[in-house]
């Protein structure tokens, strides 16, 4: 069977080729609802496809969007839930507004160079780019473009804000931590522990500033900071054998807790009641954990919805400055921390 035609969608709708492109293209604001639900009711039945290359040519637009995630490794984890919720919640709004998202991991400048080269983006969202490599890949990248979770040097700071083709959407991490540690000791816990990916305190970063409020928390509260209760994502049997020095662990990351929990668990080392754990993120498990897992929301699927529609008024036109968006955190409240008292 032919494909059908903006012109016979048109001529079947009783409408002008110009109205369906304009319905086509989410341009609305001087169509009727009524007869954007008939040219939505006959695009369907005829199972329309849009022609994105002719709407690239004809609109100076491709549609098109890079998700790109920055790392060290050749495969990233796309299975991790924070990752996974926060791509879904800038394909769900992407879709929404008619936009395709091309997702790919980059190790390299050259592989942004190489994208470039061999597609046509509107605009770039990118994930965990290291405060380090910033300059160096804004600088190659030629399109509006939001990062997300994105932290920079001071100099680095002041560039950015006099640019206007990009934006960043962060989690008020210090904030965000600031709260944990807030709630850990209003529960009655003075020893506690930081687990964390690897990091370098010295270097803006997610990590850093989760840190950074852990330890000025327990020094507002004039609670020692102790290096021997800092942990990295390797070193669970470092905390197992310190579990009788601590009564809680503060964890950067829901995954993270919970591969830490499995570890002690499957070495019948975990109960709440020797060791309180709250995480960031609340993931889609969170709740399910046994116990359910105190947490810190960061709504990682509005964050990527909330980078998506920054991007599109970047694309757009609308912004006139570069834009800086945090999203401060929440506490949840489940079984995973109980109070001192709770224990004896």
């Amino acid at each position: 069977m032919a494909r059908i035609t903006i012109k016979q969608i048109a001529e079947e709708a009783g409408v002008s080729m110009t109205t369906v492109s304009n319905v086509l293209n989410k341009k609305t604001h001087r169509v009727s609802e009524e007869k954007i639900q008939l040219i939505e009711e006959i695009i369907e039945k005829h199972h329309y496809i849009p022609n994105m290359n002719a709407r690239s040519l004809v609109n100076s637009s491709s549609k098109l969007i890079g998700l790109l995630y920055y790392s060290k490794e050749n495969d990233f984890i796309f299975s991790d839930p924070f990752t996974s919720e926060l791509l879904a919640g800038i394909e769900k709004e992407s879709k929404r507004n008619g936009y395709f998202v091309l997702v790919h991991n980059v190790t390299s400048i050259n592989d942004i160079l190489t994208l470039q080269k061999n597609w046509n983006f509107d605009g770039f969202i990118v994930v965990g780019v290291s405060t380090e490599s910033f300059i160096e890949i804004d600088n190659i990248i030629k399109k509006p473009v939001v990062y997300i979770d994105t932290y920079l040097f001071e100099h680095d700071q002041k560039i950015m804000e006099k640019k206007r083709q990009c934006s960043f959407v962060n989690t008020n991490d210090y904030q965000a931590s600031e709260t944990a540690v807030e709630f850990l000791i209003e529960c009655s816990h003075k020893k506690i522990g930081f687990l964390s990916f690897d990091f370098e305190p010295s270097i803006p970063s997610v990590i850093q500033q989760r840190h950074l409020a852990y330890k000025e928390g327990l020094e507002k509260h004039h609670i020692p900071y102790r290096e021997e209760f800092i942990f990295g994502e390797h070193e669970f049997d470092k905390i197992q054998n310190a579990l009788n020095q601590m009564t809680a662990l503060l964890v950067t990351s829901d995954h993270l807790a919970a591969k830490f929990v499995k570890y002690l668990k499957n070495r019948n080392s975990y109960s709440v009641e020797t060791l309180s754990i709250i995480g960031f993120d609340d993931v889609s498990f969170s709740e399910l954990m046994d116990p359910g897992l105190t947490t810190i929301r960061l709504e990682p699927s509005e964050k990527g919805r909330i980078a998506f529609k920054e991007l599109r008024k970047l694309i757009l036109g609308e912004l006139t400055k570069s834009q800086q968006i945090k999203m401060d955190g929440k506490l949840i409240v489940r079984q995973s921390v109980i109070t001192i008292s709770q224990k004896f």
